[in-house]
């Protein structure tokens, strides 16, 4: 393998994220920068080809997984808060949803802001 030097192109809209929403998602009617390929998400009941490993991803759920319809997979993957307030109730919600999905093989789960704001682990 070749190491060489990589381009990477700077979004004029950078530094100013008021007017790179304004300019990618009021003028393009959704936000898809141009180097973003925008894909459509597959059903959830979509059955998992033999030989592959599915991740399901998340994120923010803010304490709200009621009547979230997970699809099964094999690695669960959830970024962002999934939490409002951070508060221990919160939590054992989470963990109690947790102990409900599909994904069995792996979890991660990445908090942000709210979980560690009120708790100590």
């Amino acid at each position: 393998m070749a190491h060489g030097k990589v381009t990477i192109t700077v979004d004029e809209y950078s530094s100013n994220p008021t007017q790179a929403f304004t300019h990618y998602n009021i003028n393009q009617s959704r936000f898809q920068p141009p180097h973003v390929h925008m894909v459509d998400p597959i059903p959830y009941d979509t059955p998992k080809p033999a030989g592959h490993t599915r991740f399901v991803c998340v994120s923010d759920t803010h304490s709200r997984t009621d009547g979230i319809q997970m699809p099964y997979g094999d690695v669960l993957l959830h970024m962002g808060d999934f939490t409002e307030l951070g508060l221990p109730s919160e939590v054992k919600k989470f963990n109690d949803w947790l102990g409900t999905n599909q994904c069995k093989q792996m979890q991660i789960c990445l908090g942000r802001a709210h979980e560690g704001k009120h708790l100590s682990i």
